[in-house]
């Protein structure tokens, strides 16, 4: 790790400095933006400070906290008879081990408990659930910080057609280019993605 962040402050030496050099993720994050641009990532802060060059809406999506945990719930349930299990296991068997990062993500995680013997099939899904709802909160936390998000309850907002009006409405509020053809037109809500 202490290479890795000696060779960023060669090239990027304010993300080094603003970088821990323990933090590898962001240490390797800052040194693959400098070598696919050709720049530092820490150029891409000047031009923050500038303001945004776009017009920009942020809408987040809520809801009543019981209600969402009961989705969360009805789609580990989903994720589960779909075969999360299995896919897992074929993961494991193609030689991923539960190391990698990519093997860190919910639900890979508590199956590799279960597929290792280290918790029952029960337990690995109260703990996806749970963690999955402390997921939720966490980004709640995180993007209730940010003071341009426009929030829309979807709960209350009566359905997906109607969340996606408002989010249209909104919009065209933003991006006055935004045609009038284009926000009647009959958008997909349900089902899968065709």
């Amino acid at each position: 790790p202490l290479a890795l962040h000696r060779r960023l402050a060669r090239v990027d030496p304010v993300s080094a400095e603003r970088i821990h050099p323990h933090n590898i993720k962001r240490v390797i994050r800052a040194l693959e933006v400098y070598h696919l641009t050709g720049r530092p990532m820490s150029a891409g802060l000047e031009n923050e400070a500038r303001g945004p060059v776009y017009n920009l809406l942020f809408i987040g999506l809520t809801m009543d906290r019981r209600q969402l945990y009961r989705r969360i719930e009805d789609r580990v349930d989903e994720m589960m008879a779909a075969g999360l299990v299995e896919e897992v296991k074929g993961l494991l068997h193609r030689g991923y081990h539960a190391g990698l990062q990519s093997m860190q993500g919910l639900g890979y995680r508590e199956m590799v408990y279960y597929l290792r013997g280290l918790c029952s099939r029960e337990e690995a899904v109260r703990l996806l659930k749970r963690n999955t709802r402390r997921f939720a909160k966490r980004q709640f936390t995180w993007f209730r910080r940010e003071p341009d998000i426009q929030w829309i309850d979807v709960g209350r907002s009566g359905g997906s057609e109607k969340t996606a009006a408002e989010i249209a409405a909104r919009a065209a509020g933003v991006f006055p280019y935004v045609s009038k053809s284009y926000l009647e037109k009959k958008l997909p809500t349900e089902g899968p993605a065709r």
